[in-house]
């Protein structure tokens, strides 16, 4: 595994102007918490997908997609409890299980090494 310093900083800023345009939504009710876990799924996964590089090309290829699928759901994710006034700890619950099946999936791909 490599890291990319320049696609990695452009994934974090991204991920911090995405962040910033949820946060400043009128109707957010919880900004601290999207705030933060927001950036945190949304660098963690833009971060992967753009940032890093694989010796099997085929590893990193099914990483990468699922990086970004999962960074898509959490954009819906973060979107909808920014937009509807939902609780902190159905936000804090969806958010680490979204997640924590995310690090799963990666996990899991990168220790097969096919």
């Amino acid at each position: 595994m490599k890291v990319h310093p320049v696609n990695f900083l452009i994934a974090i800023v991204i991920s911090a102007l995405a962040t910033y345009g949820l946060v400043s939504l009128e109707s957010n009710t919880i900004r601290g918490f999207i705030g933060v876990g927001g950036f945190t799924f949304f660098a963690s996964t833009l971060a992967v997908a753009l940032g890093l590089s694989f010796n099997n090309a085929r590893t990193g290829a099914n990483i990468r997609v699922v990086a970004f699928c999962f960074f898509l759901i959490s954009l819906l994710v973060n979107g909808v409890f920014a937009l509807f006034n939902l609780s902190q700890t159905a936000y804090i619950i969806t958010s680490g299980i979204f997640f924590l099946i995310f690090v799963l999936i990666s996990n899991s791909i990168y220790g097969a090494e096919q």
